[in-house]
């Protein structure tokens, strides 16, 4: 089964073709901005000719217009082609992409001074948080830290003492080992925000 995955919810826009737990075809490109307009044509680089058998998109949490952009394209996408899709977060998409690690805390780049943050003990999960660096701090000084992964780790743990679980895989790769070593764990394609969107009103003069 050929698996397509999307993955627009940080500071990059990628895309992997995945056949089987093997990988076919990665596309990534530095974009915050512009991702709208890059997916489509990273879509078509990996596919070429090929056809997918399924869509999976990361459902976030993350840039809230990421998670918009590439959910979108990817509902138009399966509707088109009348093929399934799925959504897998990216909290539960890092660990399962580590080995099954006892202890780590997974950070997702929030894009403003704190990260998205979700602990993950013996293999279950604690509420989703957001942490800012003294959060951080504190977690480090307890008597048994975990380990710590994820988009999200730089800058704010740049000046701390930590340990760095690290997976071969970014962007839409992890995504698309994520569901092939635990497809049971894919669900419907929702999107996962931690905060509403920051809007900006303009000011009449």
């Amino acid at each position: 089964m050929k698996v397509l995955a999307i993955d627009t919810t940080v500071w990059t826009c990628s895309v992997a073709l995945w056949e089987n737990g093997q990988e076919l075809a990665f596309q990534e490109v530095s974009s915050e901005k512009d991702q709208a307009a890059i997916l489509p044509q990273l879509v078509q680089k990996v596919l070429g000719k090929a056809l997918p058998d399924q869509v999976l998109v990361n459902l976030g949490p993350g840039s809230f217009t990421g998670i918009r952009v590439g959910l979108a394209f990817a509902k138009g996408l399966t509707m088109g082609l009348n093929i399934p899709l799925k959504g897998m977060d990216s909290f539960l998409t890092t660990f399962l992409c580590l080995n099954n690690p006892k202890d780590v805390l997974i950070l997702i780049e929030a894009h403003r001074k704190d990260v998205f943050g979700r602990r993950f003990i013996q293999g279950n999960p604690e509420p989703p948080q957001s942490l800012i660096h003294e959060d951080i701090e504190k977690i480090l000084k307890s008597p048994f830290p975990p380990a710590f992964a994820g988009s999200g780790l730089h800058p704010i743990l740049d000046d701390l003492d930590y340990k760095e679980i690290v997976t071969p895989w970014r962007g839409a790769q992890q995504l698309a080992c994520a569901y092939f070593n635990n497809p049971d764990k894919a669900l419907e394609a929702k999107p996962f925000y931690m905060r509403e969107a920051a809007v900006t009103l303009s000011q009449k003069t």
